[in-house]
């Protein structure tokens, strides 16, 4: 038996926030959009960017959470695998393939930090609001929000700071 192997791993921008929806079995899937840039100089020493913006998704209640805390502009590192989905026509001709990347882990690399006017020292998302190790507990952040909604209390936003400069001690590999 030949193994192969399907990783993706990438380290970027998400430019939009996550949006979940719920296919017609009542699985969640949150969709949110990845952007990464490169840069080079060609034989002439001038400077090129490129950016590609890669389709991603998460399903279940991972999706479900992560929606509740994917933010515009936040910088993640997501660990997956690659997809194609086909579009065709009516004669069965292949019009269009779109490559998604199906999302197995996602660690939000930003700071975290309160909303303005955060009054208690916890606010209502504890101690599982902190970042640790670089990583979120998603299930402790859902269940402080889902407990929150269902005692009528508003819940205090989690938002990301200022990008800081990212160390090799940051990055999770």
């Amino acid at each position: 038996m030949q193994y192969s192997v399907n990783k993706v791993t990438l380290i970027g921008n998400l430019t939009r926030d996550g949006e979940v929806t719920f296919i017609p079995s009542g699985t969640a899937v949150c969709f949110f959009t990845v952007a990464t840039n490169e840069s080079w100089k060609d034989a002439k020493g001038e400077v090129h960017e490129l950016v590609n913006f890669h389709s991603v998704n998460a399903w279940g209640k991972f999706g479900e959470n992560l929606a509740k805390i994917l933010r515009k502009g936040q910088k993640v590192y997501v660990e997956g695998s690659l997809s194609y989905r086909e579009k065709r026509d009516e004669a069965g001709k292949i019009i269009s393939k779109d490559a998604r990347i199906r999302a197995d882990q996602v660690i939000i690399l930003d700071k975290v930090t309160r909303a303005a006017g955060s009054d208690d020292a916890e606010g209502a998302q504890g101690e599982s609001a902190k970042k640790v190790g670089g990583d979120f507990d998603l299930d402790a952040i859902a269940q402080g929000l889902d407990e929150a909604k269902s005692e009528g209390k508003p819940t205090k936003a989690v938002t990301a700071a200022a990008p800081a400069p990212i160390s090799d001690d940051d990055l999770p590999f």
